[in-house]
């Protein structure tokens, strides 16, 4: 897999109205049943200021669990919260963002390269914050789509 090169961002704190779901990096092939539960509910979800889905890694553990949630950004929470959901925040600050168009099934190996070649060799520093993807809303498929990786580095 060719890794694109990244755009540098500023980016405004988020917040998403998400279903959040833990993973290990062994279990990490389960995280398309979540999307799909998402998309099954997505209407229950209140509008959102721009047309993308985010799909969010936090709460890192040094053992590779992670939590990883799907969400919608909204502008003012929702009273009461849909069943099931959960606010993740984004934090405001510099971001490293990978732009791709590709299948779905490659953002694996997209993560993979990012973490295990660019990181290592860019000279930047992975600062805190929950690194994520964004899925323009382009009319793609799961076989050919725009999306994005976020990662947030120092600086």
């Amino acid at each position: 897999m060719l890794l694109p090169e990244p755009e540098f961002q500023q980016a405004p704190e988020r917040s998403l109205v998400a279903m959040s779901r833990d993973f290990t990096l062994e279990t990490r092939t389960a995280i398309p049943g979540l999307w799909s539960e998402f998309w099954t509910r997505k209407s229950e979800f209140p509008g959102q200021p721009e047309p993308a889905s985010y799909g969010v890694s936090y709460a890192m553990q040094p053992d590779g669990r992670f939590s990883y949630a799907v969400g919608l950004s909204i502008e003012h929470m929702p009273e009461p919260m849909p069943e099931g959901t959960c606010v993740v925040t984004l934090s405001a600050g510099r971001y490293a963002v990978f732009r791709q168009r590709g299948p779905v099934g490659e953002i694996p190996m997209l993560f993979d390269a990012i973490f295990s070649t660019w990181l290592p060799n860019s000279g930047a520093k992975q600062r805190e914050g929950a690194v994520f993807e964004r899925y323009p809303d382009d009319g793609g498929s799961p076989d050919m789509m725009s999306y994005e990786i976020w990662l947030p580095v120092a600086g």
